[in-house]
């Protein structure tokens, strides 16, 4: 059985590639339901019922257009997702992309957005304190990026979360031992679905949907060999 774990950013119309627009998210989403998907939890996935169809979904950032436009698609359609957190800039915008060509200032959940994704049904998982490149950084700060989000996520948010998301998809050894430490799953950029006993959990592939993917190339990267194919295990 092969999981499409689909990776989102922005569900909106600005001009970033990486932003989805609020039509096309629930286009995909109701062609999802017609060919009778289930959402699954990361935790469910190795157990899954061979005779049913599932996908995750997952949002990198955690963007206030995800609570403002995702949300009451997911609600309508009956589907769970997981938004990965940036939790020293709750609140704030994407500072981290803020010296690249064409920026685009994004908002992102604050608190009392996050507890209502939460109070929905939803999931969050970490995406370091900072957004940080982890394979630039010392093995120190490296440490303190994965594990200081984990514990705010946890403690202070009381979120008993399990799962990670490499920010720009970029790990190293040390990165995967800490992040295999705290979490359950770690989730990078590489391209496959879901296989079971193919991946490690804390290297999981995903399945990448940007403003360009039409609903036909939609359904060649949810139903076909197509990303399958793209996977390189360069680790």
């Amino acid at each position: 059985m092969n999981i499409p774990i689909l990776m989102y950013h922005s569900i909106d119309s600005s001009s970033n590639n990486l932003s989805v627009s609020v039509k096309n998210f629930d286009d995909q989403m109701k062609f999802l339901k017609k060919k009778k998907f289930k959402t699954i939890s990361l935790d469910k996935i190795e157990d899954a019922d061979v005779n049913e169809k599932y996908f995750v979904i997952t949002f990198d950032d955690g963007y206030e257009s995800v609570f403002h436009n995702a949300l009451p698609i997911l609600k309508k359609y009956n589907f769970k997702a997981t938004c990965f957190l940036v939790t020293e800039f709750i609140g704030k915008y994407n500072i981290w992309d803020i010296n690249k060509k064409n920026y685009i200032k994004q908002n992102l959940m604050n608190n009392e957005q996050i507890k209502n994704w939460v109070n929905n049904g939803m999931n969050v998982g970490s995406h370091t304190l900072t957004h940080a490149n982890l394979r630039e950084l010392s093995i120190k700060d490296k440490e303190y990026e994965i594990g200081e989000s984990f514990y705010y996520l946890n403690n202070k948010l009381s979120l008993n979360i399990n799962t990670f998301s490499y920010p720009f998809g970029s790990y190293d050894d040390d990165s995967k031992n800490f992040v295999k430490k705290l979490y359950k799953f770690g989730l990078t950029t590489k391209r496959s679905r879901f296989i079971k006993n193919k991946f490690h959990n804390s290297l999981l592939p995903r399945v990448p949907i940007n403003k360009k993917d039409n609903i036909l190339k939609f359904y060649i990267k949810t139903h076909t060999i197509y990303e399958d194919i793209k996977f390189k295990n360069n680790n």
